[in-house]
């Protein structure tokens, strides 16, 4: 197995009004607090190559996925490998609007196309660096349970607080690239807050940069239902404390576990389609402060992903599985022959919230949801049933190997 690793730096300047993306409109940034990043994690073995990136991004939605693909394709290099590519955003609240929701009011998109523009060139620039110093790597993976952090807001007493962890080191045994995995929203800041950062996942990296001296990678997990950090102040010291508390307990975790040097990779997508009915999107289309996704049927197209690196099995889901979707999807890739599990959320899509069809209940009023605030972000009912389907198309495939 071999593994590269690229990042560049995605903060857009503040020449021209930045509108900071997930909470309400009108929030401009005021300064940098810390860069947001494209970072790229290339995994390549028995002619299979995959690239695994994680955006500090609110979302990014699948026509910029396959945009920045489709651009790719000029490259010769690219073809030869033919890579299969996973964007993913951190989710970041405190980040520029790349979907359009929250620009200075709710009647105006909030993209700045020029920067969108930018950074598709700037990850797929990342994508080909990963891509060019692959070297040979054994891979150790494990998982922990990190208590006390995060909290569900909407449904308290379903908490996922599993941190899912690989570390994929030299033929010396010096760590290359480190991965973790969460399932908790970026935003220890709250609405106020002015700054760009990429929250506690910025500290979380940077800690484990400096004890291992080299590269960490993050993606969101199952962060649905509100799982949001269990803080009182919103402030950066507790951001700094979430991540470090985050990045000593997965080493810890890494430190015990033995690394596997014959680890086969595979990666297997399931399309599918599934009808958009949320009113509010769908004003969201008409004032075009969201792009129209819908085809003819009125529905979206978007993928899941299965990813297996040995026996770390990750799923990838277009958007925010809520955490008892996610621990019920991490059981299913356990029992289908995992031995570590886990999910990489907003990946190729973000298509909001994904919620169990037992729970979703679309408020009356959409504009004062009470309870229901999730239904009101999500594309419909339909999503969570399509999303399990999908994957169990895919792990009944893998039950009959």
């Amino acid at each position: 197995m071999k593994t590269g690793f690229a990042q560049t730096i995605i903060t857009p300047l503040l020449d021209k009004p930045v509108f900071l993306a997930g909470f309400g409109n009108n929030r401009r940034a005021q300064t940098i607090h810390d860069h947001l990043y494209a970072r790229a994690l290339a995994i390549q073995n028995e002619g299979t190559t995959i690239v695994l990136v994680a955006l500090d991004l609110i979302g990014f939605f699948r026509p910029d996925v396959q945009d920045v693909i489709e651009s790719l394709k000029v490259s010769g290099s690219f073809n030869v490998l033919n890579p299969q590519i996973i964007i993913a955003s951190t989710h970041t609240h405190h980040g520029p609007d790349t979907m359009g929701l929250w620009g200075p009011d709710d009647k105006t998109r909030g993209v700045d196309q020029d920067y969108l523009s930018s950074i598709k060139n700037k990850i797929a620039d990342v994508i080909l660096a990963s891509l060019s110093d692959l070297k040979p790597a054994s891979v150790a993976m494990t998982s922990v349970h990190v208590h006390g952090l995060a909290k569900n807001a909407r449904n308290p007493q379903i908490v996922d607080d599993e941190l899912t962890l690989a570390q994929f080191m030299s033929n010396d045994g010096r760590p290359l690239i480190t991965l973790f995995n969460f399932p908790c929203h970026p935003e220890t800041l709250w609405e106020h807050n002015p700054n760009i950062t990429s929250d506690y996942v910025g500290y979380l990296r940077d800690e484990v940069e400096k004890q291992t001296g080299a590269p960490c990678i993050f993606f969101s997990g199952a962060l649905g239902g509100m799982m949001t950090p269990d803080v009182k102040d919103h402030s950066f010291e507790e951001a700094q404390y979430m991540g470090k508390k985050l990045a000593e307990e997965g080493l810890k975790a890494l430190s015990s576990v033995s690394r596997n040097q014959l680890s086969v990779i595979s990666i297997k997508k399931q399309n599918f389609a599934v009808k958009l009915t949320n009113p509010l999107y769908k004003i969201a289309f008409w004032r075009k402060l969201l792009p129209d996704l819908r085809n003819k049927k009125g529905q979206i197209e978007t993928e899941v992903n299965l990813i297996k690196i040995g026996g770390l099995w990750l799923a990838t889901v277009p958007g925010e599985l809520l955490p008892k979707l996610g621990l019920s999807l991490k059981a299913e890739l356990l029992e289908a022959g995992a031995d570590v599990a886990g999910i990489i959320g907003l990946a190729n899509d973000e298509l909001g919230y994904i919620l169990p069809v037992e729970d979703f209940k679309y408020p009356w009023n959409p504009f004062k949801p009470g309870k229901h605030y999730e239904e009101t972000n999500s594309i419909g009912r339909e999503i969570a049933p399509k999303v399990i389907s999908a994957f169990s198309e895919l792990l009944q495939g893998e039950k009959n190997v």
